[in-house]
């Protein structure tokens, strides 16, 4: 045998295994992903509203007088009853205190002339202290979906309180500051039980409930997601596969989204999927 018909059968002989490996040789076996899951699930979805309050008496009273006061019977933070003399003046008239509660201002003195009139200040003002509300204002989208007799969690340090929406106004206002204008609707919040401890005039949190869905197809926030055109969607598993599936959502809580199309009960979906989740990629669940 020649060197070249060595060459041509050493030639044959390294083809065959080349070919051999391709095809009979260890693979790299297809990437396969580790993903968290949970079912979809029967639960009660409670949509709510977070604002900011404020802490108002429930009930005041401004009262105006004329004349030269004759005698002041009460100073800043005395607490008076009902029909209680406030302040007397020489030509016999008086004011009186239209309920039980405090004094928290006072603008006359005894043997000078009342100007509350000309200043616009009341000459004595009350308020019942026990008895408190919180002011809200609602922006143009909060206040299309706040009504009257909502529930309300109020929360202050430590401290929670229950309370319901009681009043809404029935216009908005415009405030204008260095900034620019503000349009605002105002609302009402008043506590189930009269809370002891807070003081008018601090600020309070609100969490009103302005939805409920009892018994509704849930999945965790966690599991959600939009593609390109803002449509929701989510991925569950086929076959060891990710699968996108496109959803109709409902109200969302914190932590819970309703399902009103797309997913049916007990079905596993992706929590969490990160970039490399696409649909049709291999995973597997913790």
């Amino acid at each position: 045998m020649n060197w070249k018909k060595i060459l041509g059968f050493l030639i044959v002989i390294a083809a065959v295994v080349f070919i051999g490996f391709s095809v009979f040789g260890p693979k790299e076996k297809a990437k396969v992903s580790t993903v968290s899951t949970t079912e979809v699930k029967e639960k009660t979805v409670v949509e709510t509203l977070s604002t900011t309050g404020k802490l108002e008496p429930i009930e005041t009273q401004e009262a105006y007088g004329q004349g030269v006061v004759s005698e002041v019977n009460v100073a800043v933070g005395d607490t008076v009853e009902k029909d209680a003399t406030l302040v007397s003046y020489l030509d016999g008239t008086k004011l009186k205190a239209n309920f039980a509660g405090t004094v928290t201002a006072l603008n006359v003195k005894k043997d000078e002339a009342d100007l509350s009139a000309q200043t616009a200040k009341p000459s004595v003002s009350l308020a019942d202290l026990s008895n408190l509300k919180v002011a809200i204002s609602l922006s143009k989208s909060d206040a299309s979906i706040v009504k009257k007799d909502q529930v309300v969690t109020l929360r202050t340090g430590n401290e929670t309180f229950k309370g319901r929406v009681s009043a809404i106004d029935p216009v908005a206002t415009t405030t204008t500051g260095a900034t620019g204008s503000d349009t605002s609707l105002g609302g009402t919040i008043v506590f189930d039980t009269p809370p002891a401890g807070l003081f008018a005039g601090f600020e309070i949190d609100a969490d009103i409930t302005t939805n409920t869905a009892d018994n509704a197809l849930t999945i965790p926030v966690e599991a959600l997601l939009y593609d390109k055109e803002n449509k929701p969607f989510v991925y569950t598993i086929k076959k060891d596969q990710a699968k996108k599936v496109m959803i109709e959502t409902g109200i969302q809580s914190d932590n819970l989204v309703q399902i009103n199309k797309g997913l049916t009960k007990g079905e596993k979906v992706i929590l969490t999927p990160d970039d490399s989740i696409k649909n049709g990629t291999s995973v597997t669940a913790k």
